[in-house]
């Protein structure tokens, strides 16, 4: 198993490496394909996916194995693989391609018998820039499990039961140039666009963990020191904690722009995520990961936002989650050796009680 991650890793997947992707996917594919797979391939906007099915034409499996092969950018050596100390290191390792190498590790020691599994492999290639045309184009086609296992938030096996939803707004001024030694023949773009910055941030007197956040990520504009702008912009990302909340911010944001005379674009948006741990489909997951681990899943409120929303939106949920690691999108971002393979053992269990649809094939849980 640690050899397919190692391979995956090599392949440079970030997101937009269009060549990178389609190799990785040639490779992913391949490879289920040769132990009995179903495979679908699909390209959106040259984003490319890949569906791999137990069962031919089947788009609503009891388990869906989800997980997004794209990642940040990153500096060439953290492409290799590094074991250190017990620690796996490398752009990928945790964020996500754990998740990948385990589930064709599982295939793999199933072939001889997936015919007793209903369930399927959905790899995508654009979740670090929304997922639109991954994750959410496929649910339009049609693609949706009863669960999907999506290990993508819920640190230290803390099964993501919640996530706030976002929105990124573009604020565009315009104005009028002259000289900066003349301002009153000019129009400044800042002026208007400062203010309705102002007020806009007063809409969130909390900005922390529990709370709607704000955040100015870019402010910019005018082309030199000595004249007034005529042209601004800002770029706005919001963190909402729940749909009525994204609604009013929404408004009130809209009603600002408009009185100083803004252009407000959307940029993206996504709801906010809310599962239990009681859900008939993620209840026996976080039970397997108390078995195998000893950690007890209470469940974690997740900061980022991921493509579990998009199955969220369409009422399938989620067991989401990482296993120990740590530094995703860092420069040392890692994964215990120890929780890579722990993590395929809580998916062999877990695939064996809910996954399996014939009493045929031998349980992987009893070989652990």
């Amino acid at each position: 198993m640690e050899n397919i991650l190692r391979k995956l890793v090599a392949f440079q997947t970030v997101t937009g490496e269009e060549q990178a992707t389609h190799e990785a996917l040639d490779y992913i594919a391949s490879y289920l394909a040769e132990r009995g797979m179903h495979i679908e391939r699909f390209d959106s906007h040259n984003f490319e996916s890949l569906v791999a099915l137990t069962q031919p034409g089947h788009k609503t499996p009891k388990v869906m194995l989800g997980a997004h092969l794209d990642v940040v950018s990153a500096p060439d050596e953290l492409f290799t693989v590094r074991k250190e100390n017990g620690r796996l290191y490398g752009r990928g390792v945790l964020d996500m391609k754990f998740s990948i190498a385990a589930y064709m590790q599982f295939v793999d020691d199933i072939q001889d018998h997936l015919e007793d599994y209903d369930f399927g492999i959905m790899i995508t290639s654009d979740e670090e820039i929304g997922g639109y045309n991954g994750v959410a184009e496929l649910i339009k086609e049609g693609y949706l499990p009863k669960v999907c296992i999506l290990p993508d938030g819920g640190d230290n096996w803390q099964i993501q039961t919640g996530a706030k939803g976002f929105l990124r707004f573009k604020v565009t001024s315009y104005g009028k140039s002259a000289h900066g030694s003349r301002p009153w023949l000019g129009k400044s773009a800042f002026a208007p666009l400062l203010k309705a910055l102002s007020e806009i941030e007063a809409l969130f007197p909390e900005n922390n963990a529990q709370s709607n956040t704000y955040n100015l990520g870019l402010l910019e504009g005018g082309t030199s020191g000595n004249q007034v702008a005529d042209y601004a912009e800002a770029l706005l990302d919001f963190r909402l904690i729940n749909k009525q909340e994204m609604t009013r911010i929404h408004k009130a944001t809209q009603a600002t722009c408009a009185k100083y005379d803004l252009e407000l674009s959307v940029q993206l948006e996504g709801g906010p995520v809310n599962f239990s741990l009681d859900e008939p489909y993620i209840a026996p997951f976080a039970r397997h990961i108390t078995d195998v681990t000893g950690i007890t899943v209470e469940g974690s409120y997740t900061l980022g936002s991921s493509d579990a929303r998009h199955f969220s939106d369409a009422d399938v949920p989620c067991v989401s989650l990482y296993p120990t690691g740590g530094d995703h999108h860092g420069s040392e971002e890692w994964l215990s050796e120890e929780a890579f393979y722990q993590f395929k053992e809580v998916l062999d269990r877990y695939m064996d009680e809910v996954a399996k649809v014939s009493s045929g094939a031998p349980s992987l849980a009893a070989k652990h």
